[in-house]
């Protein structure tokens, strides 16, 4: 709390500060009103070419710094927008004539010819804008994103490695890797770790969105269609941009504060966004800084195991005797619920006009996220590999710490020739790196000699991007209405790195094989010499798209893209969309592209070794790099390019100046998927790999990527909203949102020749736990619907979501394979905000209102781990907190 009120103290001076520095210009009001004089709350009042920008009250008001001549431009979702003059007057009202078109937000991502309502863009995308977001009541980007987008699907985990600092957030059912994340139109660097854990998307990077601060964004787009030919790889399922803010003499500070129905998981949340110009007309610089605090949560059950022998009525005794887990009261042995965070970030967003001709614009961010996690229990048994009763008597429950940084800058320029060519040239870096550590534990093999906190290690992974575009649109050319070109080239180069941690953290001690203690810090391994790494990729593209309106109903696209990769060839990316409008408000879409996903770098050149505990018996399993020569001889092709194929076709129809929908059918083939192999043993049932790691490798178990299956994903998704002013002061909102989708391995490769050749069975690349992963680890359906009324000062909304089935399986040692389902569950939202002034708001709300929590796992299966993993880790539907209550304030100025 003591951090929370330091940054409220550092927020209110920098507020104090920037109201200090504010444009002596004149402040004139005025309001916003319908065809029928009622008032419309949240309208935007834009100062045109100044980047300013405000929003009206639920009376309809606004208030604005402005200078005679200037125009404003006034735009409300549902009306045709509107400039105004500034005169010498200093009080108006405007109104806005109903217009269907102004249902649909606009946006531009997806193409690069000129900006298009949804509902008249020839592939799908969702815009959402920073009040949709902050109405979530949630903290956290990728969470605001998970209850907006019915698409979009991302959850919290526990006890599962990389995933703790990193949410895996994915798109349409897909690997979190098959969607590209952008900035400003500008692509986003991935996390550095690869999350090599039983959880949705194991052997895959994430972009970690969190690392952004919601307040900085001005709205999110959403893109549901393949675009690999627009913007690169990775985006096969689709591509998720973010814009952000440039108004300039306003700002937001808020604060938030939060607990679940436990009374655990509290947050406190500070942030404050503000922008202003910098002298100069068309200027601004917009900064946000953003801290926050979240308390862990814990829904362990009562451990169920053995903590000092392993006959019970032995164990029970010893409990009973040193009296710290006595049988008469429930031991609750370790923690296992969302992780604690403190966040710090900071946002900026600038553009400057160099003379008549050029722009100047960058943006860029930092942010620190410090994450504690936990391991399993680790019990005080003598013989137990893990244990350590020297030093821990009774057990002990790895503390995993990590500290994971964000930072990136991007600058360009920009201009409009006399021609009409829009020219773009930009370049940026961006970073992340994670460090890791061990607390509360031990090096088993070292004995009474082990230290008990280390330094694992640190992932780091850079990219720096530069591209040049050139566009142009041509009214009337070859007798069309319009045809937009775009061209340009993008280099890119990618650095990824292992650094290695203390030596005791990596180091097998005496006992490793005198006492088969494991080697290593428990719970997680340090990165060793042998797997330290140092490699870098260098990629070139090019490409070309082509856009027509052939007739006022007739849209076709196309676009093109070549790219080049240093360490493992090219590729030719292609597509081709079109929409047709049947009628006025009624039309057919339809788009047809092949993509592609580059194997990340840190695929294919991560070799960490881990240290695992097996019916009592110490594994090392090792990560393979790609270019290990011992792969190619085992038949193991390095890996290459995801191939997808994706199509889409579509409804949209608009009704009145109410109502809009929009309804897309897809499927999507990927060849040559990438995915991390099985842990194969070394050993006498598999030959090859005997022969190709002797006993004296000390590896026991390896795993390595390969391009194994071909998947196939299908589904529908559904957007429909409605709205309505009922009086002057009330109106009423509605949306309906959901996607039915199932993705299927299609196929499988046989396992190489060399590798079968004289094993006592079938070696399997891919088995049920990971096939699972893929299949069925997702909700297949998802469904949000959200209700609005708004009267006076008050405006309450209520949202439901539905999270359908996720099915996951196990592998229990020495028993048949087996799955658990977990039934679909509704959540529901509600907030209440009360505008006390026109720039003071207060909200109350609750989210999962209902207690809902996740079925779980069965008592006797493995996966639920004697009580520490009451709800799957194996899947990802929601979470499992619960309940949460929290206020928010909101201070405009």
């Amino acid at each position: 709390m003591k951090n929370v009120l330091k940054s409220l103290y550092f927020f209110l001076l920098c507020f104090c500060l920037v109201q200090s520095i504010q444009a002596q210009n004149n402040t004139i009001s005025g309001k916003i009103t319908g065809d029928k004089g009622e008032a419309l709350a949240g309208a935007t009042v834009t100062l045109k070419g100044k980047g300013k920008a405000v929003t009206t009250d639920s009376a309809g008001l606004f208030t604005i710094k402005a200078e005679q001549g200037d125009v404003l431009i006034i735009s409300s979702v549902g009306y045709s927008a509107n400039d105004v003059k500034v005169t010498s007057e200093t009080n108006y009202t405007i109104k806005l004539t109903a217009s269907a078109a102004g249902l649909g937000a606009v946006t531009i991502i997806g193409s690069r010819g000129k900006p298009r309502t949804d509902v008249n863009r020839p592939v799908p995308v969702d815009v959402i804008n920073t009040k949709e977001l902050e109405n979530t009541g949630q903290t956290d980007l990728g969470q605001m994103a998970q209850f907006t987008s019915p698409s979009f699907n991302s959850a919290k985990n526990g006890i599962n490695g990389v995933a703790n600092f990193a949410d895996p957030a994915t798109l349409r059912g897909m690997s979190p890797d098959q969607s590209l994340v952008l900035v400003n139109g500008k692509r986003r660097h991935q996390f550095s770790a690869i999350n090599n854990n039983v959880t949705v998307g194991k052997g895959t990077v994430v972009t970690d969105l969190n690392s952004i601060p919601s307040l900085a964004v001005e709205r999110m787009e959403i893109l549901r269609d393949g675009a690999a030919a627009q913007y690169g790889s990775d985006a096969i399922a689709g591509i998720m941009n973010l814009s952000l803010k440039k108004n300039i003499n306003s700002g937001t500070f808020k604060t938030q504060f939060g607990v679940t129905k436990e009374g655990d998981g509290g947050t406190a949340l500070a942030a404050l966004n503000y922008g202003f110009g910098l002298g100069k007309k068309g200027s601004y610089l917009n900064f946000t800084l953003h801290y926050q605090y979240v308390g862990g949560t814990d829904r362990v059950d009562p451990f169920t195991g053995r903590i000092y022998n392993s006959n019970k009525a032995t164990d029970d005794s010893i409990r009973n005797a040193r009296g710290v887990w006595p049988t008469d009261k429930s031991a609750y042995v370790t923690k296992y619920g969302s992780n604690q965070t403190k966040a710090y970030q900071a946002f900026v967003n600038i553009g400057y006009p160099l003379g008549k001709s050029w722009t100047l614009y960058s943006f860029g961010g930092f942010s620190r996220k410090d994450i504690l996690a936990y391991g399993f229990f680790r019990n005080a048994i003598a013989s137990d590999a893990n244990s350590n009763p020297s030093l821990f008597p009774d057990g002990y429950i790895p503390e995993l710490p990590g500290k994971t940084t964000d930072y990136s800058l991007f600058a360009g320029v920009n201009k409009t020739s006399a021609t009409g060519w829009n020219i773009d040239l930009s370049t940026g870096y961006g970073s992340n790196y994670l460090d890791l550590y061990a607390n509360n534990t031990t090096n088993p093999s070292m004995g009474a000699e082990s230290p008990t906190d280390f330094y694992v290690g640190r992932n780091t992974f850079g990219q720096s991007t530069t591209e040049a575009t050139f566009s142009k649109s041509f009214d009337g050319a070859f007798g069309t209405k319009s045809v937009n070109v775009a061209f340009g080239s993008q280099l890119r180069i990618d650095q990824f790195k292992l650094t290695e941690g203390d030596s005791l953290s990596y180091k097998a001690g005496p006992l490793a094989t005198s006492n088969n203690k494991a080697p290593g810090s428990s719970g997680r391994p340090g990165i060793s010499p042998a797997d330290k790494a140092s490699e870098s990729r260098t990629n070139i593209g090019l490409f070309a798209d082509l856009e027509s309106d052939i007739t006022e109903k007739f849209l076709v696209a196309f676009a093109a893209r070549y790219e080049n990769y240093s360490d493992f060839g090219s590729n030719l990316s292609g597509k081709l969309a079109t929409r047709y409008n049947l009628t006025k408000n009624f039309a057919v879409r339809a788009s047809i592209n092949r993509g592609f996903r580059a194997p990340s770098l840190q695929q294919v050149f991560n070799s960490q070794t881990t240290s695992t505990v097996q019916a009592g018996v110490i594994r090392q399993t090792k990560q393979l790099r790609s270019d290990d020569p011992r792969l190619s001889q085992l038949g193991i092709e390095y890996p290459k390019a995801e191939l997808s194929w994706n199509y889409n076709i579509g409804l949209t129809a608009k009704a009145g100046t109410q109502f809009l929908f929009t309804l897309d059918a897809f499927q999507i083939d990927v060849k040559d998927r990438i995915i991390i192999s099985e842990q194969l043993p070394v050993n006498s049932s598999i030959p090859a790999l005997l022969a190709a790691f002797p006993p004296s490798s000390g590896i026991r178990e390896v795993t390595f990527f390969t391009n194994h299956i071909n998947t196939r994903t299908t589904g529908i998704d559904f957007v429909t909203s409605f709205k309505q002013n009922l009086t002057p002061t009330s109106g009423l909102n509605a949306s309906l949102a959901f996607t039915f989708n199932k993705t299927e391995i299609t196929s499988q490769k046989p396992t190489p020749a060399q590798l079968q050749d004289g094993a006592t069975s079938t070696v399997k690349l891919i088995d049920t736990v990971s096939i699972s992963l893929i299949e069925t680890s997702q909700p297949r359906n998802k469904i949000l619907a959200s209700v609005g009324y708004q009267v006076g000062k008050f405006n309450i909304t209520a949202k439901a979501t539905y999270f359908g089935k996720v099915i996951a399986w196990e592998k229990p040692s020495g028993l048949p394979h087996r799955s658990q389902t977990f039934s679909g569950k509704t959540l529901v939202d509600a907030t209440v905000n009360y505008d006390i002034t026109k720039k003071f708001s207060i909200t109350l709300g609750s989210n999962n209102i209902f207690n809902v929590y996740p079925d779980k796992v069965l008592s006797t299966y493995a996966s639920y781990s004697s009580g520490q993993i009451p709800y799957t880790r194996n899947a990802n539907q929601f979470g499992f907190n619960g309940a949460y209550y929290y206020s928010t304030f909101n201070l405009k100025f």
